[in-house]
């Protein structure tokens, strides 16, 4: 989901930074299409995550000047385990999100197998984390380098 959100912030502002945004699980398989619940609360935003397949993380070796945000502490750890040397580029969303997100939850429980109330809750939260955080893209120095 917030694959979805940020590429289409990305591009509904017409964002000229030239970011591309992929994601990738800690415990995914590869191939696997979102569930039919995040499907459905994606398209209540006007975002089409139909065609979305999952990717393990640590397939690929993302270029120089990736930046990472995981949801939880979990990811983040796993992050910085399978991506050493990285630490100053790995993040929880909510932290990067910034002053934006100040006072609110920092990790992104995951949703799966629970009730589309709890996807609308958690597709809210990640939608309000990346809004604040493609404005924190621009402005913050940890994301400057």
């Amino acid at each position: 989901m917030a694959e979805g959100f940020m590429n289409f912030l990305l591009k509904q502002k017409k964002h000229e930074s030239g970011w591309g945004v992929c994601s990738a699980g800690t415990l995914a398989s590869k191939g696997i299409p979102a569930s039919d619940l995040a499907v459905r609360v994606m398209a209540e935003h006007g975002v089409d995550i139909s065609m979305h397949r999952s990717s393990p993380l640590g397939i690929w070796e993302p270029p120089g000047g990736t930046l990472f945000f995981g949801m939880t502490m979990v990811h983040k750890d796993e992050l910085s385990r399978i991506f050493p040397g990285r630490s100053s580029s790995i993040f929880l969303l909510g932290e990067a999100a910034g002053p934006l997100n100040s006072g609110g939850p920092t990790e992104v429980p995951d949703p799966y197998g629970s009730s589309v109330a709890s996807y609308r809750e958690i597709a809210g939260m990640i939608r309000d984390m990346t809004l604040a955080l493609l404005s924190s893209l621009m402005k913050d120095p940890r994301f400057l380098s």
